[in-house]
């Protein structure tokens, strides 16, 4: 295993006085799972305050998880149900609850392994699931949809649009989880492909100053422009800790611009080792190693787990299964778009 800390971390942004708060959300106490055998000392519960965001290696494709204070949320799944099922059961999270479910948008990459969830012998129970409910005639996307519709029909799940994440009208809805940390969910562009839909997430640890994260699914050029438009650079801030690498390192989800507007320390790149597409372009690794942003990639990495004490000051690890800090990959490559040539 390696490993590096950071004992100091450019602090995230807290909410000002005078500042717009946005809705708030708290998850209250659930029902304890069903019995089961214990976990391994691996995976043993940690003090609630400990924020754990796990960036899941799911091949070409996206999955985050976090957990706080027994708060379990999952952001993608990723493209395979298989794959996603395989780390379900590592995780030891049959018979439990995931409190909240993101599918930033709808392209199979995030998606299909979501369905796995729903795998009635996992008698896994979701609470809420967000996405944008845009028209699709995609028959995976339909499945997954029906099997959410049909446990809300029955009480058990809340499905909730990310165009109006709160169900009030606000761009952004605040979830707080049982250990203190925050998840910022805010309304994505509202037009363009299902790329720019994406929807975007912030965590907050417990203590902000020790970590924060931005992940905004395979958002490109028109949605990172979007952002500052919406105000996200404000509210709930755009300055983070680690920057989830948008589109897999595409060198469309990246500009000079969102990294300053990021300013992260650190970027995690999921994407798969045999990828046709070219991930993560050599356009993208340059502009981050222009302003000393290292990476972290599941191509080669592994799963990338980042973990926050959530006490004052505490900072946050990260530890990966194999490899370091900034490798290249077997797939990557120059990208021809013109957008990306040069990178703005």
């Amino acid at each position: 295993m390696d490993s590096v800390a950071w004992r100091t971390t450019r602090p995230g942004i807290s909410w000002a006085p005078h500042a717009t708060r946005p809705a708030q959300s708290t998850l209250p106490p659930r029902a304890a799972p069903p019995v089961r055998a214990a976990p391994p000392p691996a995976v043993a519960a940690d003090s609630d305050s400990v924020l754990v965001v796990r960036v899941l290696d799911v091949g070409q494709g996206d999955a985050t998880l976090i957990v706080n204070g027994g708060s379990t949320v999952l952001v993608d799944g990723g493209p395979d149900q298989d794959r996603l099922g395989a780390i379900l059961d590592s995780l030891w999270l049959n018979g439990t609850t995931i409190d909240v479910v993101v599918l930033t948008h709808q392209h199979a990459d995030h998606y299909a392994g979501l369905r796995e969830l729903f795998r009635s012998s996992r008698r896994i129970d979701v609470r809420y699931f967000f996405e944008n409910q845009d028209p699709s005639p995609n028959e995976g996307l339909r499945s997954l949809r029906d099997s959410v519709l049909a446990r809300a029909a029955r009480g058990e799940l809340e499905y909730r649009d990310t165009d109006d994440p709160c169900g009030d009208g606000r761009l952004l809805c605040t979830i707080t989880m049982r250990g203190g940390a925050k998840l910022h969910l805010m309304r994505p562009r509202p037009d363009g492909d299902p790329n720019d839909r994406s929807a975007v997430v912030k965590v907050v640890g417990p203590d902000s100053a020790s970590f924060t994260m931005w992940l905004a699914g395979d958002g490109e050029r028109a949605a990172i422009e979007w952002y500052a438009a919406a105000g996200y650079a404000r509210a709930p801030g755009m300055r983070v800790s680690v920057l989830k690498a948008n589109h897999h390192g595409s060198c469309n989800g990246v500009t000079s611009q969102y990294l300053r507007a990021t300013q992260p320390a650190l970027a995690t790149m999921s994407l798969g080792a045999d990828n046709t597409y070219g991930h993560p372009h050599e356009q993208a690794k340059a502009l981050y190693r222009s302003v000393g942003v290292p990476w972290y990639r599941t191509d080669v990495n592994g799963t990338i787990e980042i973990r926050s004490p959530g006490t004052r000051n505490g900072g946050y690890t990260v530890t990966v299964q194999r490899g370091g800090e900034s490798e290249a990959g077997i797939s990557e490559r120059r990208s021809a778009q013109p957008i990306c040539n040069p990178v703005p």
